[in-house]
């Protein structure tokens, strides 16, 4: 998964979308993918138990998030 920072606006869309695919709960602590602020920007590391399903790309509102290595 690749994040574009410089998109990212820190709504934790991904986070939820992710926590309710896998977990059937919206609670952006389970999610695979972890939001870091850097600076004024956010950056995404995503989990080992991330598989990729790109739920969170699909609906990320500002195409901040990406399937691809």
């Amino acid at each position: 998964m690749i994040h574009s920072a410089e998109k990212c606006t820190g709504c934790r869309t991904c986070q939820l979308i992710c926590s309710l695919s896998h977990d059937g709960e919206s609670n952006p602590s389970l999610a695979r993918v972890i939001l870091h602020a850097r600076g004024l920007r956010l950056q995404a590391e995503f989990t080992p138990d991330c598989d990729e399903c790109a739920r969170c790309a699909r609906y990320c509102p500002y195409g901040a998030i990406k399937k691809g290595k």
